[in-house]
């Protein structure tokens, strides 16, 4: 009996791989225009045209990637868990906040992009309205998933705790020798034990 092959998919896995390297050209591209603009002008002085003419996009291309010129300026994504991450957070064992230290901060970037958004954020503070609306929406995404592993109460408490350790990060110095899941937990420990400490100076 004669077998036929099944045709080989590799043309089409290479098409969606170029796609997917145009897509990330793309929203670089947006965003390099519009943090250069933003960093030079301020936001306000800055148009949607303006970047999308420097990235040589349509208005239409630009709000595909971004719902605004800050988030442009920051590169703030859409969605901060990937699936991957979403499946490895659902098959971990233990306890919830370890499972949460580990999948956020597997994500955590230490790089100069992230340092430039810092400073960006420091010295144009008319952006921060914005971050802190996308870090509204991503505290959602982690309660959302974490309410997959226990209940509401719960959840919001795990996800609030480590959101909180990630604040502590922001003022730590780098370290290159630990990773990100680790520097997290740490924090959540140190916030932990804080609340043992007395709440106001004890008598002279």
């Amino acid at each position: 009996m004669t077998t036929i092959d099944a045709p080989d998919d590799q043309p089409a896995t290479r098409a969606e791989g170029r796609r997917e390297r145009k897509k990330q050209l793309t929203r670089r591209a947006i965003h390099e225009a519009a943090l250069r603009f933003v960093e030079e002008h301020g936001l306000d002085a800055t148009t949607v045209e303006q970047i999308c003419e420097a990235a040589d996009v349509s208005p239409r291309t630009f709000f595909n990637y971004f719902p605004s010129k800050a988030a442009a300026a920051l590169n703030l994504p859409e969605s901060v868990v990937s699936d991957e991450g979403a499946a490895a957070f659902h098959d971990a064992e233990g306890e919830l906040v370890p499972a949460l230290c580990e999948l956020i901060g597997s994500s955590m970037d230490y790089g100069s992009e992230r340092r430039r958004m810092k400073e960006l954020l420091m010295r144009r503070p008319e952006l921060l309205p914005a971050f802190a609306q996308w870090m509204g929406a991503v505290r959602s995404q982690y309660v959302a998933l974490a309410e997959e592993r226990s209940d509401p109460a719960d959840a919001e408490i795990a996800v609030a705790l480590t959101m909180a350790a990630m604040s502590v990060l922001v003022h730590d110095p780098v370290e290159v020798a630990r990773t990100g899941p680790e520097r997290l937990l740490d924090a959540v420990d140190r916030l932990v034990t804080s609340r043992r400490l007395p709440m106001h100076p004890a008598s002279a």
